[in-house]
């Protein structure tokens, strides 16, 4: 390949975002000014830009997933939303009279900023022959595939089990819905339209920073230069350095996420880099819940919000279960206060937004969710658990010699665990609270509704988990709500530092505001060290310099040459086989992150058990994987006369083998029998399915 894969990533990264653009902005715009939502008539032309974002990602997503079976109804949709958006815009010179304060163009630069991150964060880094991918691939190579599969399809099927058995995909995908949008509209390469959306993610949290700032922190004045300090705070985790270091000390293996040495309460880098949709469905749900607490001057403008925050909460479902599920848990803290205090209009607006919400959602759980919740589907399962601390047990276990986990000593670690997690924010909470424990902060409903969502997430965090994955995800996800409120308060608090009569927070002594100080500083010493790991952990790895800790690594360090190899292999097989065809691949290949990345195809057996939990009858699976998996681990004499009759079995039309496959390494094997359509040292493709496949081989 003659072109460099970085700048063929950067530059279509880029172009992603800038289509999804037309997602994020105009459908925001246009149902901000219908609604009038967050007083959005009132608010300048820069302001209404920046409110676009969370509103799209609020009411978008139910209505894709709607009109998405009818392609041509939902393109007329957002062909209407386009000229109603340029209407607005020029009327209201919207476009035209952009004059950016100071603030304004710090706040543009703090975008630029994160979108050049997120860009060289998540392309490929190609050196020579050499192509290293991002730790976070782990999770997005399969959400590449689910966005591909929302390209052909809305609703999507698992990509991992084509063919007439298909089965609709039981997932949280809407945010793969909106990423898909771009690759319909302009075939862009969807694993390019995930990572643009990842940007988009990131502004639209900035955004909702704004409308935080003045919901529930009572913000007027000095808005724009707290909202620049919060956004700031993007940058600042826990104390996961220490930990970090301590381990280091004892010559432990270097994380590909410095976060894995406990359960994490995920920064925001990671929570951005890594799971963007988890932050859409958190987005999702607060703005919903924030427009529906807005004075309404009539009935009809109450009617708009319930609506709004129904369409958002619906959204919210297919979002981010997690995040969902969480914020589901507050609402009932908040009702059980509301009744408490005798606010009776709250607990009104809030059940009829929440029936509104299921009505919205109930094709999707009911295609999605409600299946797997009988068939052992992609759900989350929950039990009580006291969240665990493994580090404390480990130095329990070094010191006294125990080896089993407790839930009474991890209660007892509690403490420290979330000190380590939450570092400065946590300083933040305690001081908050105490604020209001002393009637400095008045315990408006504001104020209520905010410790109702921080309830919430420390009774999850602390004594639930989920076991639909070995890791607890719904441990790492269910504190995002806490979080984005932590940055609101501290953004208050750093600004009550420089001016003491804007915050009734009592202003700490020098020593308390010297720890705050230095947890400051290792938050973001910790997230740089975070987002430098993600960037170059596969080529350390690859170079010998780091041990191998993780299974999903290639064994033999010949990642990067590999990833080169596959990637080139990959974009050679698509350019001449329609979106729908079928790419097979060994689904049990240890190195499987390349193939689900850059295929941009489904599989018949896409993974181990056809990633059943994604959709599927694992009856029907065992049946192909008992005719595909033989090819490529126990390759016999008879497989190139049958390979024919199994690809047209199960619509296979190419047929993937690299040198980690066990076939290729027997002389004997189709492997080698077969001519292939393309062949380099690590990868040999192959036409199947057809009596004659193509016999030139590609160098």
């Amino acid at each position: 390949m003659l072109h460099n894969f970085t700048t063929v990533d950067v530059m279509g990264i880029g172009e992603s975002a800038m289509l999804l653009a037309l997602f994020f902005i105009p459908p925001g715009y246009v149902a901000g000014w219908l609604t009038n939502a967050f007083r959005f008539r009132a608010r300048t032309s820069l302001m209404r830009f920046a409110l676009s974002p969370p509103i799209s990602i609020a009411i978008t997503p139910v209505i894709v997933y709607a009109l998405g079976p009818y392609p041509r109804l939902l393109w007329v949709f957002f062909a209407a939303v386009w000229a109603a958006f340029a209407v607005l815009a020029i009327r209201l010179r919207g476009i035209f009279s952009l004059r950016l304060s100071r603030e304004a163009q710090i706040g543009g630069m703090l975008v630029l900023g994160w979108a050049l991150l997120a860009i060289l964060s998540l392309a490929d880094l190609q050196l020579g022959n050499r192509l290293y991918l991002s730790t976070s691939t782990y999770d997005h190579c399969v959400r590449s595939a689910f966005t591909a599969a929302a390209a052909r399809e809305i609703p999507p099927v698992n990509p991992f089990f084509a063919g007439a058995d298909a089965a609709p995909l039981r997932y949280h995908y809407f945010w793969m819905l909106l990423c898909s949008l771009p690759c319909r509209l302009a075939g862009m390469v969807p694993r390019h339209a995930l990572y643009g959306g990842t940007i988009w993610a990131g502004i639209a949290l900035m955004s909702l920073i704004v409308i935080g700032l003045e919901s529930f922190a009572g913000v007027r004045e000095r808005l724009g230069r707290l909202s620049l300090v919060a956004c700031g705070l993007l940058a600042v985790t826990g104390l996961d350095i220490l930990p970090n270091l301590y381990l280091s000390h004892f010559k432990a293996p270097m994380y590909a996420d410095p976060e894995w040495w406990n359960v994490q309460i995920t920064s925001w880098a990671s929570a951005l880099l890594w799971a963007p949709h988890h932050i859409a469905g958190m987005i999702a749900c607060i703005a919903g819940f924030l427009v529906l607490r807005q004075p309404a001057t009539s009935k009809y403008q109450r009617g708009f919000q319930i609506v709004f925050a129904g369409l958002a909460f619906a959204g919210a479902c297919g979002l981010s279960f997690l995040a969902t599920f969480t914020f589901a848990v507050s609402l009932g803290i908040w009702l059980l206060a509301c009744a408490w205090r005798r606010w009776w209009d709250e607990i009104a607006w809030v059940l009829a937004a929440g029936a509104l919400a299921f009505v919205f959602a109930y094709p999707y759980l009911h295609a999605v969710v409600f299946p797997g919740m009988s068939g052992g589907g992609d759900h989350v399962v929950l039990r009580l658990a006291v969240r665990e601390f493994p580090l404390g047990m480990r130095m329990l276990a070094r010191h006294t010699g125990l080896q089993s986990p407790a839930n009474l000593l991890n209660l007892l670690f509690l403490p420290l665990s979330y000190l380590l997690e939450l570092g400065f924010f946590l300083f933040v909470a305690v001081l908050r609270l105490k604020g209001v424990a002393a009637g400095r902060i008045k315990a408006t409903r504001e104020e209520t509704a905010a410790w109702a969502m921080v309830a919430a997430s420390f009774l999850i965090g602390s004594f639930l988990r989920s076991t639909s994955l070995n890791s607890n995800d719904l441990g790492w996800r269910c504190f995002l709500q806490a979080q984005f409120l932590f940055l609101l308060w501290g953004a208050c608090l750093l600004g009550q530092w420089a001016v003491p009569a804007m915050d009734p927070l009592a202003t700490p002594g020098r020593r308390m505001r010297g720890a705050a100080t230095a947890m400051l500083a290792l938050g973001a010493l910790g997230t740089l060290y975070q987002v430098i790991d993600f960037r170059i952990y596969s080529l350390l790895f690859d170079r010998g310099i780091v041990a191998r800790t993780e299974n999903w690594l290639d064994q033999d360090r010949q990642a990067g040459r590999r990833t080169f190899a596959l990637r080139a292999a990959y974009e050679s097989i698509a350019a001449g086989l329609p979106p729908g065809a079928v790419i097979q691949y060994n689904p049990l290949a240890p190195v499987y992150i390349p193939h689900l990345l850059y295929s941009g195809h489904d599989a018949a057996v896409g993974l181990p058990d056809c990633a059943g939990n994604f959709g599927g009858d694992p009856a029907i699976c065992r049946q192909r994987s008992d005719a595909i998996v033989p090819l490529f681990v126990q390759p016999s004499a008879g497989d190139d006369s049958r390979l024919d009759g199994i690809c047209r079995a199960y619509g296979i039309e190419v047929l993937v083998a690299t040198n980690l496959d066990p076939a290729w390494s027997r002389p004997g094997s189709w492997v080698w029998s077969r001519t292939p359509f393309f062949a380099n040292a690590f990868v040999r493709a192959f036409r199947c399915g057809r009596p004659d496949p193509l016999s030139r081989p590609m160098r």
